[in-house]
């Protein structure tokens, strides 16, 4: 079976519209509540927090992109944790997964890729990071969590009480279950 086209997941939204929205409460209304917890992790389908933690979107904010790094998705946390004044976010939870597309590819041949097409954009795209890296055992991957973990416990511009409020793991897309991944304080 296919994955379903752009216009049949727009019905799909007419029928949830009709059938299952319930208004959500505006930013300061009475009844709006903020998730204390931010996930970061991959755009792929196959590793969705929502399903493999059970868990509502209106949970946790939940950050999706490629390989779920930190690193290319740090201005969504500063983002919240601003808005919020520092007081909604209470742990930041990582969630890398095994096979991932970022292992498959490296930036270099996304940039050479890109630059093919665009060259005039040249010095542009050499600035950009897709966050891909090398991960071909249980190791690996946990040196690329380490990796966000310093970026983010190194960064000014992070509340100390986040940086002490990390939680790394990585999804086996077979057991369907999260290894915890130690985080050296």
């Amino acid at each position: 079976m296919a994955p379903p086209t752009w216009t049949e997941l727009l019905e799909g939204n007419r029928v949830y519209a009709e059938t299952q929205h319930k208004p959500a409460a505006l930013i300061g209304q009475p009844g709006f509540e903020i998730p204390s917890v931010m996930i970061f992790t991959c755009i792929d389908f196959r590793a969705s927090a929502e399903a493999l933690l059970g868990m509502k979107g209106d949970e946790a904010f939940v950050v999706r992109n490629p390989g779920g790094r930190i690193t290319t998705g740090i201005q969504s946390l500063l983002f919240v944790d601003t808005l919020t004044g520092g007081q909604a976010l209470k742990d930041i939870v990582i969630i890398h997964h095994f096979d991932c597309g970022c292992t498959h590819i490296t930036d270099d041949v996304i940039k050479d890729a890109l630059k093919a097409k665009s060259p005039e954009l040249g010095a542009e795209i050499d600035k950009m990071a897709f966050g891909t890296y090398s991960a071909k055992n249980m190791q690996q991957h946990i040196n690329n969590i380490e990796t966000d973990i310093k970026f983010l416990k190194d960064s000014p511009l992070v509340r100390e009480e986040l940086k002490e409020r990390v939680h790394a793991y990585i999804f086996d897309l077979q057991s369907g279950k999260l290894v915890a991944v130690p985080i050296n304080n």
